[in-house]
């Protein structure tokens, strides 16, 4: 509330931003933002009053609702005794029990080291870089190459972006990016195999191990990939047996296996880690959103000590540094979160909530027009609209229907989250939603009556 006060005091007329006004440099140039306020559960309120239902968690990060005291006083209680300290030289109480709480939740992936960053970026060039400095030390030095899948997505600093499977997002940064092997990511609706389900887990296999043998083993390193795919697919999930036979292929081939579960990890699926649906057992997952939900930024590395063993006995030291490594204060919010979860078995009693909303969504948004397709597990979801139902026909991306689409909707007070090119690369539209693990039935069920309005009151079709 001190926050919205200091607003008001600066400017007690204008309600909404655009460029040019004030001083903040902003995403859209061209777009005006309403100021928010406050925000309570799933909530967000404006300064003119006006409510929006946050149905896609900002980013999918909030998992614990807005203004959420019991955060924010466990948070705010770590910092009032330290906020800082070099990582190079301390750790801290609060850092030994995070780690401690997560090397427990990941006894059955094999995982027991933790390194804490601030964004899921961050922490994807973490991860890549351990990689690589693991293999210098196991005397494989060739091993340099990564393998990807697109549509994909894994962040936004150079190397994380050059990572990430959309060609859209490539074309200004281009020049600065560097190679990355890639193979095609599982997506029922747009797989080419016929029987996603049945076939599909054979098909990946395949491209996966013809990529292999061109590029030879010996020179590759590390396969990344999201357990679930996020915005780049909407939540889509793997067919029967893929990761069974992807882990097996990793494995024959001495290659890592680096799970980004920035997006779909830390509860949002139902489950802690997404990779627990799949009997993934990877050498290295990175978390990030959920993890805080949303309060101070914080993204975990987390690997196997017998690699860290390796290490100490070659290079003594993990070479990666940044500033804010093990900072008590991302700690103290992931160790917030984690006790917060366990103290109000937050995801047992999400479970049932979450099933009914993917239910429901099937039930009500899959029939509407324009709408091709529903995926998502647990508290995540996609919906993906196109022009022709019948032969799956993306709209032009010149005719910016997503973002026209989550325009619409957050003027009837719905706050979506946008994403476009899965179809080609370039065409596509979906939306994501993943709400708060907190939001109860009732919340869930205006979040996809809210949803159909916004259908069904939208024109898809300009002329």
């Amino acid at each position: 509330m001190l926050t919205c006060a200091i607003i008001v005091g600066m400017n007690t007329t204008k309600h909404t931003v655009k460029y040019p006004d004030g001083h903040v440099l902003l995403r859209n140039l061209n777009k005006e933002y309403p100021v928010i306020s406050y925000g309570k559960g799933i909530e967000l309120f404006d300064l003119d009053g006006k409510r929006y239902v946050d149905a896609a968690g900002g980013a999918l990060s909030i998992s614990l609702g807005h203004g959420n005291y019991e955060l924010v006083n466990d948070i705010t209680e770590q910092l009032s005794r330290v906020g800082y300290v070099n990582g190079t030289q301390f750790t801290s109480t609060t850092m030994e029990e995070f780690a401690d709480r997560l090397a427990v939740l990941a006894k059955p992936l094999g995982l027991d080291r933790i390194a804490v960053l601030n964004s899921g970026s961050e922490a994807i060039e973490a991860a890549i870089k351990y990689v690589r400095q693991l293999w210098v030390d196991r005397g494989q030095p060739k091993k340099t190459k990564l393998i990807s899948r697109t549509p994909g997505y894994h962040g936004n600093t150079l190397f994380a972006l050059s990572a990430s499977g959309r060609p859209h997002y490539k074309k200004l940064y281009g020049p600065l990016l560097s190679d990355v092997l890639t193979v095609t990511a599982p997506y029922g609706y747009r797989s080419p195999v016929d029987d996603y389900e049945g076939m599909g887990a054979d098909y990946y296999a395949r491209e996966l191990e013809a990529l292999i043998q061109k590029e030879g083993a010996d020179s590759i390193m590390a396969f990344i990939f999201e357990p679930v795919s996020g915005s780049s697919c909407g939540a889509a999930t793997p067919p029967k047996n893929y990761f069974a036979t992807i882990q097996e292929i990793c494995k024959r081939h001495d290659i890592l296996m680096i799970a980004d579960e920035v997006m779909c990890g830390s509860g949002r699926t139902g489950l802690f880690f997404a990779c627990e649906h799949y009997g993934i057992k990877p050498d290295v997952l990175v978390l990030g959103k959920s993890i805080n939900s949303g309060y101070i930024p914080t993204s975990v590395v987390m690997v196997k000590d017998s690699d860290v063993q390796t290490i100490k006995e070659k290079s003594g030291y993990f070479m990666h540094a940044q500033t804010y490594l093990q900072s008590p204060a991302m700690a103290a919010t992931g160790l917030a979160v984690l006790k917060y979860m366990e103290r109000h078995r937050t995801l047992e009693k999400a479970r049932a909530p979450a099933e009914a909303f993917q239910r429901r969504l099937r039930e009500e948004i899959s029939p509407l027009d324009f709408v091709g397709n529903i995926s998502g597990i647990g508290h995540m979801a996609g919906v993906e609209f196109v022009e022709d139902v019948a032969t799956k026909r993306a709209f032009a991306r010149s005719e910016k229907v997503v973002e026209r689409f989550v325009t619409h909707a957050q003027n009837q007070g719905l706050i979506l989250w946008p994403n476009s090119g899965q179809a080609n690369g370039v065409d596509g539209d979906l939306v994501m939603l993943g709400p708060p693990f907190t939001a109860s039935t009732r919340e869930l069920e205006e979040v996809v009556t809210l949803l159909k309005k916004a259908v069904q009151t939208f024109g898809f079709k300009t002329s």
